[in-house]
């Protein structure tokens, strides 16, 4: 869970560069003893410690902040890997100025994240959703994406603890909305927990599709682990739903997974939750079998909890086959091994206890060595004096100097942001004028059609059928017959285009309805199958709000048709408080959507989704393509 640990520390510092050979020699031999101190960590702690408060004293000798800062966040982190939380507490905090003296933000940012993980291991929830939201301040600022992805995914097991799933779930898209284009495992995980916390709130219908991008990640990037959480996904939503011969081929798939990747605690745990779904099945063989092989891999890895859990489904089992010895001794064995759960909890609360009392002296033995480092210091800075003060005339000017450059580049920053809102306002009131165009003309062409040229081809039509009353040779009898058909099938053409320009149904039935029939006709007229679902209760939207959803959903199944080869399509519109989510789905060959801007219509479609200041997220494979739309009701 430590979020700072020494290997990344050492490649994000940023290295001040100091005016003079000594002070840059000085920085050198402080650094060796940092990378002296950190090959220490793990074989002799103590010595580590040591060596770090000799960097420590080093460092504030030379006025070096910087080392100072990783001296002191270093032994923070020693403290917290052996289990003094205090003692880390101390250090994380003592650090943290330093950070800010050396202009170091993203140090300063780490530290916080640090403090927030120490919180979490002493209990404290509180404190450590605090320190996280400081941190992720500091990284937007600095505009990190990576750790903002990170620091909100932790944020968000932090909710997931005390079962707040609405702020757990905020905060997992959050982390989705910063992950990289690269880090596709991040991506696919996160997609995965999205899709958990929402089977938690009991929305499957909104878990599914996020499911669903996890499987396409996982057949894009060849990491096994990805794979397993797929397969897990899938399987954890078909047992929600009771669909329990699916759930059970996604445990059996995951299993194997995690059989390849050696993960025993990931194969205990399966072993267990499937002898749970055969028990509720009631196929009591396979339930005995699974459980049994859950209680051995227990017993091996020497994991209490679910060995415990896994005797207690035994006794269950044996209990509902007859065998009420075997229950009973199976019942036995697992109120043994809680005893024992709760025995060891009981000694790891006292080891706390101890841990504090010890932290609290070695507090004060450092408290007393941070005294004796004090007054060495003051001697230090008396014998520095002179020179200080001769750079101290020097120094302000620069520092009055640096504060004009840097106020007025930050009212330049101001008007530059002005700028940019007042371009994005005007680009997307261009956007709506030229929709708002575009949707009159279409109505104009729609009527002349259907007033003009219908009614001409429908008069035509009337004619010619009139010629039969004064007799024609039967010849020409057959080739009249023809004529009229064309006439007929003419008139269709011109009111299917008038449809399309300008669906009466829009006005008349509203947004669902007027897709659910889109979707029937097209489907019928071409060789893609389209399926039409929608949930929740529709809300009556403005007019010109429902024609555009309308036209994406046109432009996206026009671009399926068209391109994808595909033989089936899904639309799916999911009404949910305030907001409308709209998947559309296929299983054709995809594409890849930063290459391809022309010819699919996708510039038409991200034009829309920006009117309706929605979110659009493509996801395409080979198997597939996936159109996800958020829109916030109240924003239209």
């Amino acid at each position: 869970m430590a979020f700072l640990n020494r290997q990344y520390i050492i490649c994000c510092f940023v290295i001040l560069v100091f005016t003079g050979v000594n002070a840059q020699k000085d920085s050198v031999n402080i650094n060796l003893l940092l990378d002296k101190a950190y090959e220490n960590e793990a074989s002799a702690p103590k010595k580590a410690l040591e060596i770090y408060n000799q960097a420590y004293r080093r460092s504030v000798n030379d006025g070096y902040h910087i080392g100072t800062f990783k001296a002191l966040q270093y032994s923070g982190l020693v403290h917290s890997d052996n289990g003094n939380y205090d003692s880390a507490l101390y250090f994380f905090k003592k650090s943290l100025p330093y950070s800010i003296k050396a202009g170091y933000k993203r140090g300063e940012g780490l530290t916080y994240n640090n403090l927030a993980n120490n919180s979490q291991f002493r209990g404290d929830y509180k404190g450590a959703i605090t320190y996280y939201l400081k941190g992720i301040t500091i990284f937007e600022i600095i505009n990190d994406s990576a750790a903002l992805s990170q620091s909100y995914q932790n944020l968000s097991t932090m909710y997931d603890n005390i079962k707040d799933l609405r702020m757990e779930l905020l905060y997992l898209k959050k982390a989705l909305n910063y992950v990289g284009a690269a880090q596709t495992e991040q991506k696919a995980l996160l997609y995965g927990d999205v899709g958990i916390t929402l089977l938690g709130q009991d929305k499957p219908a909104e878990a599914l599709p996020y499911f669903k991008k996890t499987q396409a990640l996982s057949k894009i990037d060849s990491s096994k682990r990805i794979q397993f959480f797929a397969e897990r996904n899938f399987a954890e939503y078909y047992k929600y739903i009771k669909q329990y011969p699916a759930a059970l081929n996604h445990y059996a798939k995951a299993l194997k997974l995690s059989e390849v990747q050696n993960d025993l605690f990931q194969k205990n745990d399966l072993f267990h939750i499937i002898s749970g779904l055969y028990l509720e099945t009631g196929n009591y063989k396979e339930a005995l079998n699974y459980a049994e092989k859950s209680a051995r891999l227990a017993k091996q890895i020497k994991a209490r909890e679910i060995g415990y859990r896994s005797y207690n489904q035994l006794a269950k089992i044996h209990k509902a086959m007859g065998n009420y010895r075997l229950a009973y001794n199976s019942l036995q064995q697992s109120i043994a091994i809680k005893d024992s759960v709760v025995s060891a909890d009981y000694l790891k609360q006292i080891s706390l206890y101890q841990n504090q009392f010890e932290s609290e002296k070695k507090d004060n033995a450092i408290a007393g060595q941070q005294i004796l480092l004090k007054k060495k210091e003051v001697e230090v800075l008396s014998n520095r004096n002179r020179f200080v003060y001769s750079l101290a005339g020097m120094g302000l000017l620069i520092l009055l100097s640096a504060g004009v450059w840097l106020s007025f580049r930050q009212r330049q920053k101001i008007k530059d942001k002005e700028i940019l809102s007042l371009q994005q306002k005007q680009e997307i009131m261009q956007l709506e004028a030229l929709l708002d165009g575009q949707e009159k003309e279409r109505k104009r062409i729609a009527q002349e059609l259907h007033d003009g040229i219908n009614g001409d081809l429908s008069a035509i039509k009337y004619r010619i059928s009139g010629i039969e009353e004064y007799g024609i040779m039967p010849g020409e009898k057959k080739d009249l017959q023809k004529i009229i058909e064309m006439i007929d099938h003419a008139c269709t053409q011109v009111r299917n285009i008038s449809h399309d320009l300008m669906p009466a149904s829009i006005i008349d039935f509203g947004l669902v309805e007027s897709v659910k029939q889109y979707c029937i006709k097209t489907s019928a007229v071409n060789a893609t199958r389209i399926d039409f679902q929608y949930f929740g209760m529709p809300k009556p939207l403005k007019q010109t709000a429902e024609t555009t959803i309308y036209r994406i959903i046109q432009e996206i199944i026009n671009n399926i048709i068209k391109h994808a080869q595909a033989t089936n399509a899904l639309v799916q519109l999911n009404f949910h408080e305030a907001e409308l989510s709209i998947t559309v789905e296929d299983n054709g060959v995809g594409f890849d959507p930063k290459t391809v801007v022309q010819g699919l219509g996708l510039k038409n479609i991200r034009s829309r989704v920006q009117v309706l200041n929605a979110d659009l997220d493509i996801s395409s494979s080979s198997n597939g393509t996936s159109f996800l739309i958020l829109i916030d009701l109240n924003k239209l």
